[in-house]
């Protein structure tokens, strides 16, 4: 995959731009990452009221959507906030719109075509992530002690293609503040839905985005008020080792991203939310 090392930025420093794509034609987005090679991405969609395609049909390609603000109509039934909805390749059906508006995460797996005929027999997929069950988590044991829940959205931790939401409880950290780092052999993608995250790099808030490349030692990690991300596994199993060396983590940890040259200028220029 093509893309590169982004760890971590917080979208809120990204500007709209009006969509590329005509299937989104009207709608305002934000470029998390893409790959050059054959034009994957993940994105921000911000969809106006009374929005939907100029013609029926479907994405040329497997695509996955998060409602964050507002809500969508997909394929007949009303998906507002924490819906999670997953169309496969030239899924049979794929009507959509939004009557009231919304904003929402997209993740295509190519470079994104719209079919006015439908080539597939496999429907959308479509949940309210919100009456789901949390379960325990049994892919993160380091985690065990803090009591970590996840729901499975769509995919399987095996085959390394998963996407799913996982929650932390608050005031929890590594003991005496340092541990070891954590490697895995598949790409971690995660949008901090809410609460905050401590890293090695900075103190992620709601709206924190990170693409990272398999092999990448990250960690140890800790949160004050408890968070909820959403989660996505590429290309391999998500099995964890861990370093021989030990990283402290501060409670309040300086900014220090990784990011592509394009986003050069937001290294010091580092985003926290108003408090009071």
């Amino acid at each position: 995959m093509a893309r590169a090392h982004l760890e971590y930025l917080q979208t809120q420093s990204l500007a709209w731009q009006s969509s590329p794509w005509p299937h989104l034609a009207g709608c305002h987005i934000k470029v998390l990452s893409r790959d050059a090679t054959n034009g994957a991405a993940s994105l921000l969609v911000r969809f106006p009221a009374g929005w939907q395609p100029t013609t029926p049909g479907c994405v040329s390609t497997h695509e996955q959507l998060f409602v964050l603000e507002g809500a969508l109509e997909l394929d007949g039934r009303h998906c507002g906030q924490d819906c999670f909805a997953w169309f496969p390749q030239g899924s049979a059906s794929a009507s959509r719109s939004t009557p009231e508006g919304a904003v929402a995460l997209v993740f295509y797996d190519a470079e994104p075509t719209w079919q006015a005929e439908t080539s597939g027999t496999a429907a959308a997929i479509v949940v309210d992530a919100y009456d789901m069950p949390w379960e325990a988590v049994e892919t993160m044991p380091a985690a065990d002690s803090w009591g970590p829940k996840q729901k499975i959205l769509c995919g399987d931790a095996n085959a390394g293609a998963l996407t799913m939401l996982v929650a932390f409880p608050p005031h929890m950290h590594p003991d005496h503040w340092a541990g070891p780092q954590e490697l895995h052999a598949c790409t971690e993608e995660l949008f901090l839905l809410s609460g905050d995250c401590l890293t090695n790099v900075g103190q992620m808030f709601p709206g924190a985005y990170f693409w990272r490349p398999p092999g990448i030692a990250h960690g140890p990690y800790g949160s004050r008020g408890g968070n909820l991300a959403l989660l996505r596994i590429h290309g391999a199993p998500l099995a964890t080792t861990r370093t021989s060396h030990q990283v402290t983590l501060a409670r309040t940890p300086e900014y220090q991203p990784v990011l592509p040259r394009e986003l050069d200028s937001l290294r010091t220029r580092p985003w926290r939310p108003q408090s009071y």
